[in-house]
């Protein structure tokens, strides 16, 4: 049997975190037994529920950009005290890289995975220097996991050139999804909209993601705001909490649609509100694949996309892809698009290439041997 240590954010609806519970729930327990250690903040401890509902034993660090010091610290005693056949660290840039070498220098692990979820920093300072800094090191930090991983994932080829600076010799894992789990649902359709006190004919707008610059939950809101104006039966719900959320607030209040903006900082079940929803709008600056964008498809649901690097979340004739970021194309191509007869109890063929159970057991079979 061999021990894994799984290393990622553990925050809840965190999409890293929901790619990692897809894909290691199905690693069989009679042949591995999986700990985790999680480097994100998640004060409501939902993925700690969910890790013990799968019988993995969580560990958490302290906070990297509050004390770093203290975290280097934290990943060196760490190793010292325990021994793993495999590391697998998730990560979404190279510059946390000293629990890389912690790893193979103080924990005796047989060996390190890497697998990059990200194709740009998931968070962008203000100050330039301090950019400057941290690309400096995520550069090193780039040397580091060619050096020291032995196997190399990445969601894309876009992923993988921001991690080890070429797509060579890195497996490319498209993140997969639980392909029944995602369909259209009328019951959960019914059931949310009366939850939410919707009638039958208000359209639902849709933004799904942590609220941060590189999600772009602004100019969404936006969009919203323009298309609302022609289509006041009309509601904007944002499911996801970040650091933007309070500059969101005020924009809300401004443009004045207060009472048609619905607010959830999380729901465990996705899956069902994608169903309640008419449309998503999916403004994304860059993204490491773009799971929310395809989980959308799955459904059947509308999505306006940004042109985005991932070109593989394009799967289905219900993504629309923006060539500009301009609010009023955007807003005209949603009201083009809901007028538009849907049948959201088909299924596309062309989805079911990204089945996790497909993603979960190529790795298994990476990893396991």
């Amino acid at each position: 049997m061999k021990k894994i240590l799984v290393v990622g954010d553990f925050i809840s609806g965190s999409g890293l975190t929901q790619v990692i519970f897809n894909v290691f729930g199905r690693f069989p327990t009679s042949d591995c037994k999986i700990e985790v250690v999680g480097y994100g903040n998640d004060p409501e401890r939902t993925t700690d529920r969910k890790c013990n509902e799968l019988g993995w034993s969580i560990h958490r660090t302290p906070s990297v950009t509050k004390n770093p010091l203290k975290h280097w610290q934290w990943w060196k005693t760490f190793f010292k005290q325990h021994n793993y056949d495999i590391a697998y660290f998730n990560y979404s840039s190279s510059w946390n890289y000293l629990p890389v070498v912690y790893a193979k220098r103080y924990g005796k692990v047989k060996e390190v995975v890497c697998h990059s979820h990200n194709s740009y920093f998931s968070h962008e300072f203000s100050n330039q220097l301090l950019m400057k800094g941290l690309s400096v090191v995520n550069n090193h930090g780039k040397k580091i996991f060619n050096k020291y991983a032995d196997i190399k994932i990445a969601t894309s080829k876009e992923a993988a050139r921001w991690m080890f600076n070429d797509d060579k010799d890195v497996f490319i894992s498209i993140n997969g999804i639980d392909i029944p789990k995602f369909t259209f649902s009328p019951e959960s359709r019914q059931e949310i909209r009366k939850r939410l006190k919707l009638s039958d004919n208000t359209k639902l707008i849709g933004f799904v993601g942590v609220l941060q610059e590189r999600k772009n939950p602004l100019f969404a809101l936006k969009v919203f705001a323009n298309y609302h104006k022609v289509n006041p039966n009309s509601k904007f719900i944002m499911l996801g909490k970040g650091p933007l959320k309070e500059q969101i607030d005020k924009e809300i209040l401004q443009m004045g649609i207060q009472d048609s903006v619905i607010q959830y900082d999380f729901v465990a079940d996705i899956n069902r509100w994608y169903s309640a929803m008419d449309a998503l709008l999916f403004p994304s600056k860059y993204e490491g694949f773009g799971l929310v964008a395809l989980e959308a498809q799955i459904s059947n649901l509308l999505v306006i996309s940004a042109n985005i690097n991932v070109q593989e979340i394009f799967v289905t004739d219900n993504i629309k892809r923006m060539v500009n970021m301009n609010v009023d194309s955007w807003s005209e191509e949603l009201n083009s698009g809901l007028k538009t007869n849907r049948n959201r109890d088909y299924l596309d063929k062309k989805v079911k290439l990204f089945s996790v159970d497909n993603q979960s057991k190529k790795i298994q079979g990476l990893i396991l041997h």
